[in-house]
């Protein structure tokens, strides 16, 4: 049941998807011939290519078809939105790129009934979706059996996973809950395993999860010969939580088990590279269309308003803990005390057009040339001066994690409110936890939606900008 069931059901949905994908397309070709706009006949020739190109490359960075893993309905559901909307800013971009008629396209007929289709096509078929995966054990004649073996902190969650995707198995729990049998040596626990496997061969359980500590498996060979015999997959998990507290990452090297603190997105090479295109991206067009008059505009008011640069110049710690020069409209008087002393609310080294500066973040601005140079990035963790580094990283012992990447203009701490003055280490750690989550979370719809937050919480006025 497991594999051909779950195989069938994937593959339906990529089918209906690809049909109502296209067929929006159809309608939309339908409707704009009717309103006699005045396309370009080659242009409207290659939107069905486009359509199905920008969807297969969606669905692909997402992984919305996920064969290899336990089914999870919660992903399945955001990746489908993810993939709607990435393949919706592509085929507009097509358009906004090759055609001049982008503001009548939006308030065109043919686009709303499109777009209306498509929402109501995903609301309904994921609704429907839900209601197969709910009910889909029901009609299998023969299910696809899996338990663990092992009671132990590791098999609870293990179990709690397993219980929560078991959309294409029958999950039967763990085995042994409720033995209060301790194993002391290796040799009883291979005794007491050996039995509960070939009691699970007679309750018909295909997949077996033994989960125990590393130094009681002494020979997995014998093991797994057993479970061979019984035409049983057996699959050892080993139980580190006696001498770990904390959740880590796992994974491969050939034949090499590596164990990692934490999961880091930005690991692999595909996703540095989607993330430093969206850099380049962004910075280039704020350079263009708002650096190119902003400057001089502001060049103009600083110089005015007191003696000094235009731009304000400081090291600062950035990705590998290694220093940078980063970029600022000056907002503070020159030659006024420590500049390495935060910056707090009344303070006097800040000029009157200082102020308006920092309140707007409009003196964030220039950060956007470190972006495109490769110092920083759009989004990620705020870079700190070099003494301040040193300080916390003495305090707070996970500081470091933060600078594994690239330090950002805007970031996770600073739209959930935790920007400004640092008066306690607590409030550091609150901001460092955040940064880290980001680390552990990166994608490229999360940066795109911080990017939206932070434009949000300047229009509303944020308290902590001063």
């Amino acid at each position: 049941m497991r594999n051909r069931h779950k195989f069938a059901f994937i593959i339906c949905c990529s089918i209906t998807d690809m049909i109502a994908m296209v067929y929006g397309t159809l309608l939309f070709l339908d409707l704009v011939t009717e309103e006699n706009i005045g396309w370009n006949t080659l242009f409207l020739n290659k939107m069905i290519p486009i359509t199905i190109l920008s969807w297969l490359f969606s669905v692909t960075y997402f992984r919305l078809y996920r064969m290899d893993v336990l089914f999870n309905l919660d992903d399945f559901f955001r990746n489908s939105w993810r993939a709607f909307l990435t393949q919706r800013i592509l085929w507009h971009s097509y358009i906004f790129i090759f055609q001049d008629k982008l503001l009548y396209f939006f308030v065109s007929k043919s686009n709303l009934f499109q777009l209306s289709f498509l929402l109501f096509y995903f609301l309904l078929s994921r609704i429907l979706f839900a209601l197969i995966t709910g009910n889909i054990k029901r009609w299998v004649v023969k299910s696809y059996t899996v338990a663990i073996w092992g009671f132990n902190k590791t098999s609870i969650e293990l179990a709690s996973h397993l219980e929560a995707n078991s959309y294409f198995i029958d999950f039967l729990g763990i085995l042994n809950e409720n033995s209060a049998e301790e194993y002391t040596n290796n040799e009883d626990f291979s005794i007491a395993l050996t039995e509960a496997i070939n009691n699970a061969s007679e309750q018909n359980i295909n997949e077996l999860y033994i989960v125990s500590k590393p130094d009681f498996i002494s020979d997995l060979n014998y093991f797994f010969e057993l479970g061979d015999k019984h035409c049983m997959r057996l699959k050892f998990v080993p139980d580190f939580s006696s001498i770990s507290k904390k959740n880590f990452c796992s994974s491969h090297i050939n034949n090499f088990h590596v164990i990692k603190p934490r999961n880091e997105p930005l690991q692999n090479a595909y996703n540095r590279l989607a993330k430093r295109g969206f850099d380049l991206v962004v910075s280039s067009l704020v350079i263009v269309l708002i650096l190119s008059w902003l400057y001089p505009l502001m060049a103009y008011l600083i110089k005015r308003d007191s003696k000094g640069p235009v731009l304000f110049k400081q090291i600062r710690t950035g990705k590998k803990n290694e220093p940078f020069c980063c970029y600022k409209f000056r907002s503070m008087y020159i030659n006024m005390g420590d500049e390495s002393q935060q910056a707090i609310k009344n303070d006097a080294r800040v000029t009157p057009i200082g102020k308006f500066l920092r309140c707007t973040s409009l003196d964030e601005m220039p950060q956007f040339f470190n972006v495109f140079v490769g110092n920083m990035s759009i989004v990620g963790p705020r870079p700190h001066m070099i003494k301040h580094t040193i300080d916390y990283n003495d305090h707070i012992n996970n500081f470091m994690v933060r600078h594994f990447v690239k330090p950002g203009i805007t970031g996770l701490a600073q739209v959930s409110g935790l920007r400004g003055e640092t008066k306690r280490v607590s409030d550091m750690i609150r901001r460092v936890s955040k940064d880290i989550e980001y680390v552990q979370r990166w994608s490229l719809i999360t940066d795109i939606k911080i990017c939206f937050l932070t434009v949000v919480v300047i229009l509303k006025g944020d308290k902590n900008a001063f």
